[in-house]
């Protein structure tokens, strides 16, 4: 197995375990799908979305983006808003009780990464961040289907 090949491989299984985390999150911290977790993510890292925003993200059909808000309502997570300059459209919004619930679970993940960072060097870290940067902007770059992603994208 290549150099290439294990790299893809580890971020694979960091990566599924990051997965799992959330999923043990939805289920057992707030109660809700990994879908639903995910939407609640969303909204907490970019504010308040439209469900058609929230399906693009989510990769789900507007009627499914519908049907997960109602869930998200029900759980009293989330509230459908007017929208502040169209009044065709609603905005899905975080109550008070969903920010509170989705900042504790980035709060425990947080506390669980800082202690696995926190036993690095310095300069180890000085060497994660930009690969974590990177990588992140690579691979969530957009690109036509088929095209090959640009090898130097991200990189500083």
């Amino acid at each position: 197995m290549g150099h290439d090949q294990s790299l893809a491989l580890a971020v694979r299984g960091l990566v599924i375990a990051a997965e799992r985390y959330r999923a043990h999150a939805a289920r057992h911290q707030l109660g809700v799908s990994a879908t639903e977790i995910v939407a609640l993510g969303h909204l907490y890292t970019e504010g308040s979305l439209t469900a058609t925003e929230l399906a693009t993200r989510l990769q789900i059909t507007s009627a499914s983006a519908t049907e997960l808000v109602d869930r998200l309502e029900k759980t009293t997570y989330a509230q459908r808003q007017p929208h502040p300059t169209d009044r065709r459209k609603r905005l899905v919004t975080l109550t008070d009780h969903g920010h509170q619930a989705i900042h504790t679970v980035y709060n425990n993940l947080g506390d669980e990464l800082a202690e696995i960072y926190t036993a690095f060097t310095p300069d180890q870290q000085r060497t994660v961040d930009p690969f974590l940067s990177a990588t992140t902007v690579r691979l969530t770059a957009p690109r036509p289907a088929g095209e090959p992603v640009d090898a130097r994208q991200g990189v500083p």
